[in-house]
């Protein structure tokens, strides 16, 4: 995203309600966590499935 459409998104966001806020915040922190559903890697899991080939 170009820097001027990502400042602009920054000011758009002053005008949500803090319901909004929140319900953005939560997104944001899925996207940034890592998948901890997973316990293995995708890496990991091809070499076990290569194991029993």
């Amino acid at each position: 995203m170009p820097t001027q459409q990502f400042e602009q998104l920054k000011e758009q966001l002053k005008k949500l309600s803090p319901q909004q806020l929140k319900a953005l915040q939560g997104e944001i922190s899925s996207q940034l966590q890592p998948n901890s559903d997973n316990l293995l890697s995708d890496e990991e899991l091809t070499a076990l499935s290569q194991l029993f080939r």
